[in-house]
């Protein structure tokens, strides 16, 4: 058996908001880590194009959701899958099931002081019978979902890291390698799937840094895909950084669904901050054009309040 893991992020470009890395994690026979898990697993889980409402739909999170559809879909796939771990309640003991809620950071944000958010938001009907569906069906394949871990780092964490790493690129690699190596310490055979961070081709150098213990190979490196292994005594890791991984491997599919879920729910709490302060103000997603419409909308308040902008805005 091997341990197939998912990498993929949300919020790399928005001016509010946190940057949300997920990764999650299948026990899968040995020959299927390079098998295709949406047929293995077809008979409960489906790509974005199927409507069937018979199955989890399982996709890249940007065909899943849109503001206007909402959250359902997205929300079922994640917290089916969460939900064969164990049940799920509210947002805080999702954030500590996946192993990142830091009370210490988020104190620092007023709109997440309070993080009873119950869940499900949209998908309470029929969400215990798509769990069911879905161990059943991973039962009978001889597979089983490890679990999922997350990244999340908000305005503040995020322009220090700038600060520290030189750019979000690399910030980016950073708290992937963080996930990356919290895996390793509990699984010492892992195969990581990565979508490609921007136009990087080579990442040799970059991992020989961040695992300065391990020999690392080069298997291959391409304008497609870059894949290397990391050896340190007994212990292997084979990572590959690919071209729109999410649309080619579902656990890379279910890590950008988990990583948009939970990005969408820290937003909910900023947006409800904001209108509970400003009764009719038009929320937000983040993103840079409709980010300065929604500071502007928010600017008096925010003086009011004494509030400093190192906790609201990403620097870059």
């Amino acid at each position: 058996m091997a341990i197939l893991v998912g990498v993929d992020e949300a919020g790399y470009g928005p001016t509010l908001g946190p940057l949300v890395i997920t990764a999650v994690a299948f026990e899968v026979k040995d020959h299927e880590v390079d098998g295709n898990l949406w047929q293995i697993l077809k008979g409960a889980v489906v790509g974005a194009t199927s409507k069937s409402p018979l199955h989890v739909a399982v996709a890249d999170s940007k065909r899943l959701y849109a503001s206007g559809r909402g959250l359902r879909r997205l929300e079922v796939g994640v917290l089916a899958f969460q939900g064969c771990i164990g049940d799920i309640g509210d947002f805080k003991r999702l954030l500590e099931a996946l192993h990142c809620y830091d009370e210490g950071q988020l104190k620092l944000y007023p709109w997440y002081h309070d993080m009873q958010l119950s869940l499900p938001l949209t998908a309470a009907e029929g969400l215990a019978r798509y769990r069911k569906l879905l161990e059943e069906v991973l039962s009978s394949q001889g597979i089983r979902f490890v679990g999922a871990r997350a990244s999340v780092t908000s305005p503040y964490e995020f322009n220090k890291g700038i600060d520290s790493c030189g750019n979000k690129a690399l910030l980016l690699f950073d708290n992937c390698v963080k996930l990356m190596s919290s895996l390793w310490e509990e699984y010492p055979q892992l195969e990581i799937l990565c979508d490609r961070h921007g136009g990087r081709n080579r990442y040799a150098t970059l991992l020989s840094s961040a695992f300065s213990k391990c020999k690392v190979n080069v298997l291959s490196e391409g304008p497609d895909a870059s894949s290397y292994e990391l050896r340190d005594g007994p212990r292997r890791l084979k990572v590959s950084f690919i071209i729109r991984a999410e649309d080619k491997h579902l656990p890379v599919a279910l890590a950008s669904m988990y990583s948009k879920y939970l990005r969408e729910l820290f937003l909910k709490l900023f947006n409800k901050y904001w209108q509970e302060r400003l009764p009719g103000l038009k929320p937000t997603a983040g993103y840079p054009n409709d980010a300065r419409r929604f500071l502007r909308d928010i600017d008096g308040t925010k003086a009011s309040l004494g509030m400093s902008d190192e906790i609201l805005i990403r620097d870059r």
